[in-house]
C-alpha cells in the first residue's frame, strides 16, 4: 500500500542486448565484468554490469544470452548490487569494489544503473547537459508526479529488482536458489524495502540505511521520493518491521558508526526484529556488523558482506586481498553516447512511466458523491482539535485585527481580519493568497476583488495555512520553501508517512478558520449579525486557490470560491517532463487526487460554487 502497488511484471526473462566485456580488468582479477542492458518494462532500459568469477561462461556470446542453467550442474549464488545514490552509480568505485570482491570469492554480481543515475538520466537538455541533477534530485523531481497518483517512485525500483532476479534466474552458471540483495544508502534501502515484498531474495545485506523513523527525526534530515513510504507510519511500519518481514531468511544490517542513519537507531531496531528470528527458530540469521566510518559501503563492510553471502550461501570463507581496481566509467558504459536517453530510439524514464497511468486514471470515471467522502475524509480524518481554539487578536493599523488560533493542538493558525460592512447580509470572506500575508499589501488585486463583492457585508480574513506567512517554518539551511531541500519540504515527506499532506492540512485549516472566526464571540461583537449559519465566500489566487477549492469540496459552509492564477495544473503537473515551474505546485500533492480527480474534474465536482476569473 506504501507503494501504490507494485508494478505488472512478466516472469519470462526481459530482454537482454549484450554489450560484450568491459575491458581494463587485469588478466589476474579472478573475475571479469559484461556490459549489458536490460529491457525492465515495455520501453524502459536500465545499463548493468554483470561481474563473474573467472573461469565460467561467457554471456556476450549469443548461444548463452539467455537459456536455462544446464542440467547437473549447481551454479554460482548471485547478488543484485543496488546502487545508493552516486552519479556514477554502477560505476562509481566503492560500488565496483563490492561487485568484484563478490565475484573474487565466486558470486556472480548484477549491478544496475538506477532511475537517474549513471547512464539513465531522465533530465537532458539538446546539449546531452542534465537539466534537474542526478541521484535525489531526480527521483524527487519524477517522484513528485508519482505522489500526485498515490504512488512512491520506489515501486520502480522494486520493480527492476525483481527483474534483475528474473534474468539471473535463466543465466547459465547461476544458481536460481541462491539470490541475494545489497546496497547501501538508496540502495540500503532499496534492499531492506525489496527483501520484505519479494521472497526469492535468499540472503540480504543492506548497508548505511537501517535506523529508525523516530532517531530519524530526530536528526532533522530529509529524503529523496524514492525513500517516503506513504503512510507507513500511520500503518506502524518502521524500518524494524521490514527487517522482520524478511525471517527467517540471512540477513546482515551493515551500518557505520558516524552515519547521518543514526547508530543508535540502528542497534535498537536489528534488537527488536531478532525477535522475530527467534521465534521462526533462527536466531543468528540476523546480524549487525558496525564500522568506524561515515556513510559509504567503506571497504570494512564491503569485505564483511562478503563474508556473510559466501556463509550464507555455501560458500568457502573468502581470502583478504587488496582492494580490487577501479575501472573508469567509460569502460563499463553500455551505450556509445553515455546516456540512454541520447541513443537511437531512447528509453522511457520515470516521468513517462507516471504520465502513462495519470492518462489510464482519466478514463476512470468516480462518482461525484465518492470523490466527496474520500475528499472529505483526506481533509478532515485524524486531527485533534482542541475544545478550546485559544483565540488572541491584537490591534494593526487602519482597524485591522491580526489573529492567531489552535488549528490543532500545538498546531497554529493565524490571519489579518480586515473591518467590513455590518448588517442583515453579514457573512465572512476569507482570502487565500500565494504566501499568505507575506505578500499582503492594501493594493492586492485579489483583496481588492473582495471587498467589491458586494453580494456580503462583513468581516474580510486574509488567512495563513500552515507552513506560510506568519506560519512560514525557518528554514535550516535557508533555501526556499519552494525547494525540495527545503525545511518545508521535509515536513511535507513527514506529513506523507503519517498517510496526511500539507495540502489537506492546509484545507483543514482554511475550515477551522471558518469554525474559529464565526464561532468567536469578540468577533461577533464587533460584527452584528455574523455567526455560525451565515454564508462564507473565498477568493483565492495561486497555491490558495488549491487549498481553497480542497477545502469547498470538503466543507458545504462554503458558498463559492472564486479563484484566480492557480498553479496546481493536473494535466500540466502530470504530463509534462519538465513540471517544475518554480511557483511551489508541488506544496499541493495530496496523494491520489490525480488518480481519483484527473484534469478539472475537481473544478467539476464544485460546480456553479466555483467560479474563476483572470
Amino acid at each position: 500500500r506504501g507503494l501504490g502497488g507494485l508494478p505488472p511484471r512478466d516472469a519470462s526473462p526481459p530482454p537482454v542486448r549484450w554489450c560484450g566485456p568491459a575491458g581494463g580488468v587485469p588478466d589476474d582479477a579472478g573475475y571479469r565484468i559484461e556490459r549489458l542492458v536490460i529491457e525492465t518494462a515495455p520501453g524502459v532500459l536500465a545499463t548493468a554490469n554483470l561481474y563473474r568469477p573467472a573461469g565460467g561462461t561467457t554471456l556476450s556470446a549469443p548461444a548463452h544470452r539467455v537459456g536455462a542453467l544446464p542440467a547437473g550442474r549447481a551454479g554460482s549464488p548471485a547478488v543484485v548490487f543496488v546502487c545508493g545514490h552516486a552519479d556514477e552509480a554502477k560505476a562509481y568505485p566503492p560500488y565496483q569494489a563490492v561487485c568484484a570482491r563478490l565475484a573474487k570469492a565466486g558470486l556472480v554480481a548484477l549491478a544496475l544503473d538506477p532511475f537517474g543515475q549513471g547512464e539513465r538520466l531522465g533530465y537532458l537538455d539538446g546539449g546531452g547537459r542534465p537539466v534537474v541533477a542526478a541521484g535525489t534530485a531526480e527521483h524527487t523531481y519524477a517522484g513528485l508526479q508519482a505522489w500526485w497518483l498515490g504512488q512512491s517512485p520506489a515501486r520502480w525500483f522494486v520493480h527492476e529488482v525483481r527483474r534483475a532476479i528474473d534474468l539471473l534466474e535463466t543465466l547459465p552458471g547461476v544458481d536460481a536458489s541462491r539470490i541475494g540483495l545489497t546496497g547501501n544508502s538508496g540502495g540500503g534501502w532499496l534492499t531492506t524495502l525489496a527483501t520484505a515484498v519479494e521472497p526469492r531474495i535468499a540472503a540480504a545485506a543492506p548497508a548505511t540505511f537501517v535506523t529508525s523513523r523516530g532517531r530519524y527525526l530526530e536528526g532533522g534530515q530529509h529524503q529523496d521520493a524514492e525513500q517516503i513510504l506513504l503512510g507507513g507510519t500511520e500503518h506502524g511500519v518502521d524500518h524494524g518491521d521490514l527487517l522482520a518481514a524478511a525471517a527467517p531468511r540471512p540477513m546482515t544490517v551493515l551500518a557505520a558508526e558516524y552515519d547521518f542513519f543514526p547508530i543508535e537507531g540502528t542497534t535498537e531496531t536489528v534488537r527488536r526484529a531478532r525477535r522475530s528470528y527467534e521465534l521462526l527458530g533462527a536466531p543468528d540469521a540476523l546480524t549487525l556488523v558496525t564500522a568506524a566510518t561515515t556513510h559509504q559501503y567503506a571497504p570494512e563492510l564491503a569485505a564483511a558482506a562478503v563474508r556473510f553471502f559466501c556463509a550464507a550461501f555455501g560458500l568457502p570463507a573468502p581470502a583478504d586481498g587488496d582492494e580490487p581496481a577501479v575501472l573508469p566509467p567509460s569502460a563499463l558504459a553500455c551505450t556509445a553516447t553515455g546516456q540512454l536517453a541520447r541513443e537511437p530510439g531512447g528509453s522511457a524514464f520515470l516521468h513517462d512511466l507516471v504520465a502513462a497511468e495519470y492518462r489510464a486514471a482519466r478514463a476512470c470515471a468516480v462518482s461525484d458523491e465518492d470523490l466527496t467522502v474520500w475528499l472529505r475524509e483526506r481533509v478532515t480524518s485524524g486531527r485533534d482539535v482542541p475544545q478550546a481554539p485559544g483565540v488572541r487578536w491584537l490591534p494593526g493599523p487602519a482597524g485591522t485585527w491580526h489573529g492567531f488560533w489552535r488549528a490543532e493542538t500545538d498546531l497554529w493558525g493565524a490571519g489579518v481580519l480586515l473591518p467590513g460592512a455590518t448588517g442583515a447580509r453579514s457573512g465572512l470572506r476569507v482570502v487565500l493568497l500565494h504566501d499568505g500575508t507575506a505578500e499582503l499589501t492594501t493594493d492586492h488585486p485579489v483583496l481588492r476583488r473582495a471587498s467589491r463583492d458586494n453580494r456580503v457585508g462583513g468581516p474580510l480574513l486574509v488567512l495563513d495555512v500552515r507552513g506560510q506567512g506568519a506560519l512560514l517554518p525557518r528554514d535550516r539551511s535557508g533555501r526556499s520553501p519552494r525547494s525540495h531541500d527545503s525545511t518545508l519540504y521535509k515536513l511535507l515527506s513527514d506529513l506523507l508517512w503519517l498517510d496526511d499532506s500539507l495540502a489537506a492540512a492546509r484545507a483543514f485549516d482554511i475550515t477551522r478558520a471558518i469554525d474559529v472566526v464565526l464561532g468567536d464571540a469578540r468577533v461577533r461583537a464587533e460584527h452584528p449579525g455574523l455567526g455560525p449559519h451565515r454564508p462564507v465566500h473565498v477568493h483565492a489566487a495561486g497555491l490558495g486557490a488549491h487549498h481553497a477549492m480542497l477545502a469547498a469540496a470538503a466543507d458545504p459552509r462554503i458558498a463559492d470560491v472564486t479563484v484566480s492564477g492557480p498553479v496546481v495544473d493536473l494535466d500540466h503537473l502530470m504530463t509534462t517532463r519538465l513540471h517544475d515551474d518554480g511557483s511551489g505546485a508541488w506544496h499541493g500533492v495530496l496523494p491520489g487526487l490525480a488518480r481519483l480527480a484527473p484534469g478539472r474534474r475537481l473544478h467539476d465536482l464544485l460546480g456553479t460554487r466555483l467560479r474563476e476569473v483572470p
